[in-house]
């Protein structure tokens, strides 16, 4: 019968032993458990929030990308246009200097032609006054004179 109460005893001893152990190391393991369950979830949210940074930085770049393309196209179309722009400037900016280049070198040719001409009549005029003067004398000469100038202001006119 001692057997019976050790049995008892052992049976009160472990009953009243294995409800605060089990609170103490069961309620430890759910803690630890709850604890290992927040984290993972808390890893879980942070994976989710990388991958949609991650989305949102990568769709970033390729805009930024494309954008970058689309100004790199522009930037070439506008310096081709530019350049078309530029040359053809050029060409007419030549071509009025070219041609005022030609005016003024036919105006320096026209008038160093009068004034050619100009000295040719005056040295014309003097000679024959001087011939007219030694050989017929005074008012014959001045009427020979004054044809001969009609005359050549007609011819030169």
């Amino acid at each position: 019968m001692i057997e019976f109460w050790l049995l008892v005893a052992l049976a009160i001893l472990i009953a009243l032993v294995w409800k605060p152990f089990r609170q103490h190391v069961l309620g430890g393991l759910d803690a630890r458990s709850d604890k290992i369950r927040a984290e993972l979830e808390e890893a879980k949210r942070l994976h989710e929030e990388a991958k949609q940074l991650l989305a949102r930085h990568q769709r970033q770049l390729h805009e930024g990308e494309s954008l970058a393309a689309d100004i790199r196209s522009r930037a070439a179309a506008e310096t081709k246009r530019l350049e078309t722009q530029l040359r053809a400037d050029f060409e007419q900016l030549v071509q009025r200097r070219t041609k005022l280049a030609e005016e003024r070198i036919a105006q320096e040719e026209a008038r160093a032609v009068a004034d050619v001409r100009a000295r040719a009549a005056e040295l014309a005029v003097a000679t024959t006054r001087r011939l007219l003067t030694e050989k017929l004398g005074g008012e014959a000469a001045q009427r020979v004179m004054q044809n001969s100038i009609r005359e050549v202001t007609q011819k030169l006119g």
